[in-house]
């Protein structure tokens, strides 16, 4: 028995005092994969490390998180000076590691969970002009032992005062969990209510409620779930009367399934206040089904390296022949997109739409035709508006007056209807058809 028990005391002591130089090792490298994998998910984001001491029980790094050039703008070389800079944060980070990491016993949230590392970091946001700004509460996280960390943002209730300006805040606690190996990335937390205030105004920020989860698929596409709730968030100044919303709330999920991506997502937003106008709700629900998953994936790629650009007319310009054969394949492999729901509520009634295309696929045999796409599209549109409404849009733009002349919108009591219905080329408005010229057939 006493063999066995200074066996148990040889190992445990090589743990706690042997392991934390290996693990070290693994750590920084654990580290620098997981800021790796953040900044993968986003092209426009450059993490940099500044700094890593790496001692035996402990290690010290700074990194710093950035835009790339062109993503906010660009200063030329005539104006630009030595503080004219992206802005960028700036994370110090201090990490006990070791199997079990006691030396994080000393501090807040300290743990002898078993891992790489386990870690406390503050950080400082850099406006780029060389003024330092301490942004409060800290990330607590820790890294497994096969590499997947989990990182959670404090915030305790406070105040502060800069430029002539309050901030106060009510706390955070938001926990972002990353797995480079299986590329997945989740959300979970609570933002409770913030506001600035100075001479001029106010911004006030009523809290926010966030999960979400997203995994990396084939095609290197990601797919996951978000749900999104916030506010009410009110914008004050002197100058005139204030705007903001009461709630924001959105849901959206993806998946794959095959070589096809099907997605959803809900928008809510109450009580959007336009000065002089009055108070404005939004809703819109939008069902993407059935697209070809790699041709999605490139045409993406394109709109974001195009978006990214730093002469984006040019870009515009050159691309639609980088997308066109990812485009023809996309139409060819047919697809669906409803808007089920898209209501603006005004002080003068409730505009309604609804919207469908259904194109389905054409035979692998016939080569691209425009004409013979149009052929196969099924689609639908439904738009009612309120009489006010639409005699407020007639006094502004007289020649809208020409919809009802036309019979493309029909009054129903208090309300013009549109009913059009598109099919194998015929489209009908109403009830009257109107078929459209297609070239080539």
């Amino acid at each position: 028995m006493n063999r066995w028990f200074v066996a148990l005391l040889i190992t445990l002591a090589v743990i706690v005092l042997v392991s934390p130089g290996i693990v070290g090792r693994l750590a920084e490298k654990s580290v620098e994969e997981n800021l790796d994998f953040i900044a993968s998910e986003n092209d426009e984001v450059v993490v940099t490390t500044e700094s890593f001491d790496r001692g035996w029980f402990t290690s010290e790094g700074r990194h710093r998180i950035e835009l790339r050039d062109g993503a906010v703008g660009t200063v030329s070389e005539n104006d630009a000076d030595e503080h004219d800079r992206v802005p960028s944060l700036i994370i110090d980070t201090h990490i006990d590691h070791g199997l079990i990491p006691v030396t994080s016993m000393s501090r807040d949230s300290g743990s002898l969970k078993p891992g790489l590392a386990s870690a406390v970091s503050t950080m400082t946001l850099d406006p780029g002009d060389g003024e330092l700004f301490e942004i409060p509460g800290k990330i607590y996280s820790d890294v497994g032992l096969t590499g997947e960390a989990a990182l959670r943002f404090l915030l305790e209730a406070g105040s502060r005062s800069f430029h002539d300006k309050t901030a106060e805040w009510q706390g955070a606690d938001v926990t972002v969990h990353t797995n480079p190996a299986t590329g997945s990335v989740s959300v979970k937390g609570d933002v409770l209510p913030w506001s600035i205030l100075d001479d001029l105004g106010s911004v006030k920020f009523g809290g926010m409620t966030l999960e979400g989860r997203q995994e990396k698929g084939p095609y290197d596409l990601g797919t996951g779930s978000v749900q999104l709730e916030m506010g009410p968030v009110d914008l004050e100044n002197s100058y005139g009367p204030g705007t903001g919303f009461n709630k924001l709330s959105f849901n959206a999920s993806s998946k794959i399934d095959g070589d096809r991506v099907n997605a959803a997502s809900k928008l809510d937003i109450s009580g959007i206040r336009v000065p002089d106008f009055g108070n404005i709700d939004v809703a819109m629900n939008l069902v993407l089904n059935r697209l070809d998953a790699l041709s999605f994936h490139r045409i993406a790629q394109a709109l974001q390296n195009t978006s990214g650009s730093a002469d984006p007319e040019s870009a515009i310009e050159d691309l639609y022949p980088v997308i066109e054969a990812d485009l023809q394949k996309l139409l060819v492999t047919g697809f669906e997109i409803r808007i089920d729901r898209f209501d603006v509520t005004l002080p003068s009634g409730k505009v309604t739409t609804k919207l469908r295309f259904d194109l389905p696929a054409s035979a692998t045999t016939a080569g691209f035709s425009w004409p013979a796409l149009l052929l196969a599209l099924d689609a639908s549109a439904d738009i009612r508006l309120p009489v006010k409404f639409f005699d407020m849009v007639q006094e502004m733009s007289p020649e809208a007056g020409a919809l009802v002349a036309m019979g493309f919108l029909q009054k129903d009591g208090d309300f013009y209807e549109m009913r059009a219905e598109y099919t194998k080329g015929l489209l009908t408005v109403n009830g009257a058809p109107l078929p459209i010229p297609l070239p080539g057939l």
